[in-house]
This record gives C-alpha cells, structure tokens and sequence, in this order.
C-alpha cells in the first residue's frame, strides 16, 4: 500500500486551505505526479507546533491528518507534501501541544540524552 504518515494540518476559520474547502472524515486525493512540496500536493507537518509556521494559533482550526501516495519532504521542517490525504479529528492548540510531547517522546532516544544526567530508573 505505501507509507503512511499521521501529520497536523492547519486551516482558516473555515476549514478552507489555499482555497480548498475541507471536510473532517473525508479523502482527497490529486495525480502523484503533480506533488511538489511548497508548490502542489495536500501539505501537513509531521511535528505537531510547525503548523504553526503556517498558520497563525489565534484564528485558525487544526486537525489530525493521514498522508499517503507520493510523499515529498522538506529539509527544514517536517512539512509533507502528499497525493492523498485524510482529514481526521479537530484537535486544537491543546490537542496539538498534547501530540508535540507525544511527537518529543517518539523522537527522543538515549543517544540524545546525557547518561550522567539519568535517573536510576532510567539507567
């Protein structure tokens, strides 16, 4: 089937991107060969807080998203660009502070952490 990749996607106050208007529960999908990153594709950040390079906290709604088919990355950010892609839940600033200390935890390893520091419980 291909990879997979839960991701944040922000909105305008009407679930609308770049002129699209969205639904919670629905699919899009577009040709794979059109997908370019900051150009064409379905465009969500897998680390949670970078929507926020995107889309302003104050007036924006943000959702859990699943991209598939083509997948192209950025080098700076975790922004995506997709083929397809899956709108899931409305999360919220809460729901999106939540997800990056699940995203932190995920990505953290032992080689990031300094062994002196360690707790007993975590040597």
């Amino acid at each position: 089937m291909g990879e997979v990749i839960k991701a944040y996607k922000g909105f305008d106050k009407d679930l609308r991107c770049r002129g699209m208007q969205y639904e919670v529960g629905n699919t899009y999908q577009m040709p794979e060969e059109d997908v370019k990153v900051c150009e064409r594709g379905y465009h969500a950040c897998e680390r949670p807080l970078d929507v926020f390079d995107y889309y302003p906290p104050a007036d924006s709604r943000f959702c859990v998203v699943e991209q598939s088919g083509e997948l192209q990355r950025r080098g700076d950010d975790t922004k995506v660009a997709s083929s397809s892609i899956r709108i899931g839940a409305e999360i919220g600033i809460p729901g999106l502070v939540k997800a990056q200390i699940e995203y932190v935890k995920a990505h953290t390893t032992m080689g990031h952490t300094d062994p002196e520091r360690a707790t007993a419980g975590d040597r």
